[in-house]
């Protein structure tokens, strides 16, 4: 546990003043945007509704926060991988460490609009939506995109490692050949994922959460209604076994590229 909270400190201390500026600016343009884009456009217009997008849209970016922070971390140590190297851990807690700091950035990312939405609806009551409803959906669409930022940190930690074995021996080349792997690998899961076999052995244990909910949202002129929104056990599963077999096969491969 010693080792755990000494790598976590150590990027804490290499990261803290760009992580403290970025939150700190993210905090000012999600408060001050919508104000002032609200002003712009005209009484028409609440200021929730504005800050709603801003903040959904934030979110929404903040799903590559996770994958950039890894790539920003490997990269600064890959430039001395004989002092990064240099310890009795374990190559699964070196990039393990880097790995869940990552996420904890990207948990921030999402952490941050969340709380700026929901000042906003406490301090501006608006009648778009009741609190029950954007608290329901507003958890699901956080949760769901804290689970693709983890499938994009491990895959992008993958394809990276692929880079690193092929730069050696074709050099500028590398780049654009990883570029290829990667949509063609996204189109083999694509195919995959249509398949009637995959249908049949993955998608099972359907889970529709608008049994949960009422489907039909109450906005300030109208409604709007949601259609969808089911998920499979099954397929959970099978994306976190997958996920965890790819960041161990990428672990591996990069022990045995940085021991050559």
């Amino acid at each position: 546990m010693q080792q755990w909270n000494g790598l976590l400190r150590k990027e804490w201390v290499t990261m803290k003043r760009l992580l403290l500026v970025s939150a700190l600016f993210a905090v000012a343009t999600m408060s001050i945007l919508p104000i002032i884009i609200t002003r712009f456009l005209g009484a028409g217009v609440h200021v929730f509704e504005i800050a709603l997008v801003i903040c959904f849209m934030w979110a929404s970016a903040s799903v590559l926060a996770p994958v950039i922070a890894l790539f920003t971390m490997l990269e600064r140590d890959m430039k001395r991988p004989d002092m990064w190297l240099h310890s009795n851990a374990s190559i699964f807690k070196l990039i393990g460490s880097k790995v869940v700091f990552a996420m904890l950035i990207g948990t921030g990312g999402l952490f941050i609009p969340t709380i700026v939405l929901a000042l906003y609806y406490a301090f501006l009551t608006p009648s778009i939506l009741t609190f029950n409803a954007l608290l329901f959906y507003g958890s699901i669409f956080v949760v769901v995109l804290f689970v693709a930022s983890i499938s994009i940190l491990c895959t992008g930690f993958f394809f990276w490692v692929l880079y690193q074995l092929m730069r050696p021996y074709i050099k500028g080349f590398s780049i654009p050949v990883t570029i290829i792997l990667f949509f063609f690998s996204s189109y083999v899961v694509q195919i995959t994922g249509n398949s009637d076999l995959y249908n049949k052995i993955v998608k099972v244990g359907p889970v529709d959460l608008l049994q949960l909910k009422n489907p039909k949202l109450d906005i300030e002129k109208g409604y709007f209604e949601l259609t969808g929104a089911t998920f499979y056990t099954g397929q959970i599963v099978f994306d976190v076994l997958f996920t965890v077999i790819m960041f161990i096969v990428a672990t591996v491969l990069f022990e045995k590229k940085v021991r050559l």
